[in-house]
């Protein structure tokens, strides 16, 4: 299986490895996958919709594609409005879909934080975005992956979002873990 997985920082840090984390811990659960990582950290919704061609369009195609944005665009530092954020979003899946069937497609929401340690994002700030993402994906018949709502579900978002930052946010290696368990389940039904 060769899946694409793009979008933030989520996806992109390394978290002292050389290559991404969440692609370990994918390779770790289905041996033999093989991933491209195009994602880009501190990117929000607007600015991947301008380097779509080549995050995505120009890359060779894989069987699937897994997104995870929206990070970014919901910090109070960087607020991309949540009607913007849903247009941009509505702009990419539209355009990624004329290459990737929607059966092929996983969306995945932002995380949820450690509102200790995090001082940018809350929430419930990040469920109104889900909520947005959660339509879009109904909208467009793709899969996904509620990573805020399982997070909330798991509880201990303190150990979940320590990474080498401590940010309250970045995920460390059971952040890690966590996702790819919900990436990897996800995988086996589409």
């Amino acid at each position: 299986m060769k899946l694409l997985l793009t979008g933030d920082s989520i996806i992109a840090r390394k978290e002292g490895l050389k290559v991404p984390h969440i692609n370990v811990a994918i390779k770790e659960k289905i041996p033999g996958s093989k991933l491209v990582n195009t994602a880009v950290s501190g990117i929000n919704s607007g600015a991947f919709y301008a380097l779509l061609p080549d995050l995505v369009l120009k890359v060779e195609r894989c069987d699937k594609l897994i997104l995870l944005l929206g990070t970014n665009d919901l910090a109070m530092h960087k607020k991309v409005p949540v009607t913007q954020f849903k247009k941009n979003m509505s702009l990419i899946i539209s355009s990624v879909i004329c290459l990737y069937h929607p059966q092929n497609v996983i969306l995945i929401s932002p995380p949820a934080v450690d509102e200790t340690r995090q001082k940018n994002r809350i929430n419930r700030e990040i469920a109104i975005y889900t909520a947005e993402l959660i339509k879009l994906a109904e909208t467009y018949n793709l899969h996904f992956i509620n990573l805020f709502q399982a997070m909330i579900k798991r509880g201990d978002l303190t150990n979940l979002c320590r990474g080498q930052l401590n940010d309250g946010l970045h995920f460390g290696a059971e952040g890690y873990q966590f996702l790819s368990d919900l990436l990897v389940k996800e995988l086996l039904i589409t």
